[in-house]
């Protein structure tokens, strides 16, 4: 495998910063705490949509749902350039009930294709669903669980995610479940259920994955294989066979012994873009197929009008 390793002993690596648990292990959060998650909702406001296809597996960036922020309210989805890239190279035809990719849908809630995909509030093991996740449930609502779930359905093959928003000086912070850990072996699965909240975790740049070509593998500090973060993190986050991220910061935010391979790590990843670098407003597919007649903003939708 052909990769540059980024972790404890190499020259990109820097001490994760100390994080609060709490919400994750159902105790009381810290003012602190709550203030981040506070924050992160009044962020959240803009989710992308992915979509493979399933002859060639490639994925592509094709849409956004932005909860819009002005008097009128509502939420609007709109098709992004990548779903052009898609529809040419693969026939990609759209998500049900949005079938022109050059018009703007608006309504008053959430979207019917999207609500359902948020888990239903009355079953009984959503309390574990949501603490798998890192989702305090007295600061939950739809967005920030599309954006730590995904938004999985079996019934097609979408997925959605958050938007990557660095501050001035190039610095982002991003949390996700860990990809593919029942993909690796043995011992990685072994290695996850040794790992505790807080553990430093190791990040290599692959050059070759047989999936995806380029792809961000994590490895215990034991250097056991332990999965891959979010395809949408890598594709904002290399150049050629650059990564771009500096000052890599990778940490385990929580272990879920109980869940099922797929949830189990819960991770935190935080490093440094170049100066300038916005990856979900500067790079082509990102950009919208039509500009927005109703937020007007570009700091509340991603919209440039």
């Amino acid at each position: 495998m052909l990769a540059h390793t980024y972790g404890p002993g190499y020259g990109q690596w820097k001490e994760a910063p100390s994080y609060d648990h709490a919400s994750s292990l159902g105790r009381e959060l810290s003012d602190e705490r709550r203030r981040q998650i506070l924050a992160s909702k009044g962020m959240m406001k803009t989710l992308y949509l992915a979509w493979q296809d399933r002859r060639s597996r490639r994925w592509f960036p094709v849409g956004r749902l932005v909860q819009c922020d002005t008097e009128k309210g509502g939420y609007e989805f709109s098709y992004i350039r990548g779903a052009e890239q898609a529809k040419e190279l693969t026939g990609f035809v759209g998500l049900p009930g949005f079938p022109k990719l050059d018009k703007q849908y608006w309504a008053p809630g959430l979207f019917p294709a999207f609500r359902y995909r948020v888990m239903n509030l009355a079953r009984p093991d959503r309390p574990d669903y949501l603490r798998q996740l890192g989702i305090d449930a007295d600061l939950w609502d739809e967005f920030i669980e599309l954006s730590m779930s995904g938004g999985y359905s079996h019934s097609d093959h979408f997925e959605m995610f958050p938007v990557i928003e660095p501050d001035a000086e190039g610095w982002f912070r991003t949390r996700s479940i860990l990809h593919g850990l029942r993909h690796t072996n043995q011992h990685g699965i072994e290695a996850a259920s040794r790992l505790k909240d807080g553990d430093a975790l190791r990040l290599a740049f692959e050059l070759n994955n047989p999936a995806t070509k380029h792809a961000l593998l994590v490895y215990a500090n034991d250097y056991y294989p332990l999965g891959w973060l979010p395809r949408y993190l890598v594709d904002c986050m290399h150049q050629g066979n650059r990564l771009l991220v500096t000052d890599v910061s990778l940490h385990v935010e929580r272990v879920n012994l109980s869940a099922p391979l797929s949830h189990r790590l819960l991770v935190s990843f935080r490093g440094r873009l170049p100066d300038g670098f916005n990856p979900m407003r500067d790079l082509q597919h990102y950009q919208p197929i039509v500009t927005c007649r109703r937020c007007r903003s570009y700091s509340s939708c991603g919209v440039r009008t």
